[in-house]
């Protein structure tokens, strides 16, 4: 019983962090997006 719990938890860990992995991702993208916009902005 222990071993199929702490496996459920390995399993939850591992999905949530491939989750979090791509989350952080899209910020970084949407963050890279702002500042080629800034830039362009100060540029004028």
């Amino acid at each position: 019983m222990g071993l199929f719990i702490g496996i459920a938890l390995l399993l939850i860990v591992l999905i949530s962090s491939s989750t979090i992995e791509k989350r952080l991702k899209n910020i970084e993208r949407q963050n890279d997006r702002l500042i080629e916009i800034l830039e362009k902005i100060s540029n004028k």
